[in-house]
């Protein structure tokens, strides 16, 4: 594990929807830590396929190196003592032991940026991303151009034979442009979603203020006084 550093460390989550721009942005911030002779060390998950297992690689074709590593463990075993920043490509493929380990290197006083898919096909949270968001000082959210009605797009559309997904099929399918889409809100689609689910159609029941017929149960509801005076 790298030694404790006078910086103290961080953690910055890149997300958004494919097409956003994540992988350019992380490459972004890796490039500047280089230009501050800072030591830099960039991993990705070897679920990804779709570029060298040297490389991370943006839709318009810029590289980075990088190492490809199975799971959290091997990524750990791999890391330079001396490392500053540690870039993570695709987190959201990892395994859990993924958090705890960026937790443990930024409290050493690492900077540790990843970046990845903050909802799966389905709009539904992703893996570890809700955690990570939480716990990270530094959040940045991107936005795509949604491929039907070119407006702002926050979804990942998943396209089987030009048709739709549907909601019972595996969560990790790796593709590109052929297989997914960005979309908005509103144009993104998903066959045969529950009902109950964040991503069905029944609408949510209304909120119902609770009926207080004692005056001692306001005090529930009330924020105690603040005594400013001395």
């Amino acid at each position: 594990m790298p030694t404790r550093t006078k910086q103290p460390g961080s953690i910055t989550v890149i997300c958004g929807c494919m097409f956003s721009g994540k992988t350019d942005e992380l490459i972004r911030l890796v490039r500047r830590a280089l230009y501050a002779r800072k030591r830099v060390q960039v991993f990705k998950s070897a679920l990804d396929t779709r570029t060298d297992n040297t490389v991370i690689s943006t839709h318009d074709g810029v590289r980075f190196q990088a190492i490809a590593v199975p799971d959290a463990r091997t990524l750990e075993a791999l890391l330079d003592p001396r490392v500053h920043v540690v870039g993570i490509e695709e987190v959201q493929f990892f395994d859990e032991a993924i958090v705890p380990l960026c937790q443990r290197l930024a409290d050493r006083g690492t900077e540790v940026i990843v970046a990845g898919l903050d909802q799966d096909f389905r709009g539904m949270p992703f893996g570890v991303m809700p955690t990570l968001l939480a716990l990270a000082e530094n959040v940045i959210k991107l936005h795509a151009i949604c491929k039907v009605c070119g407006g702002e797009a926050t979804r990942t559309q998943r396209l089987v034979n030009g048709r739709p997904a549907s909601w019972n099929e595996p969560t990790i399918l790796i593709g590109a442009e052929e297989t997914y889409e960005a979309r908005c809100r509103r144009c993104h689609r998903v066959r045969n979603a529950p009902i109950h689910s964040a991503r069905g159609t029944h609408p949510m029941p209304p909120t119902r203020t609770p009926e207080v017929t004692d005056p001692r149960q306001l005090e529930m509801f009330m924020e105690p006084e603040v005594d400013n005076e001395g």
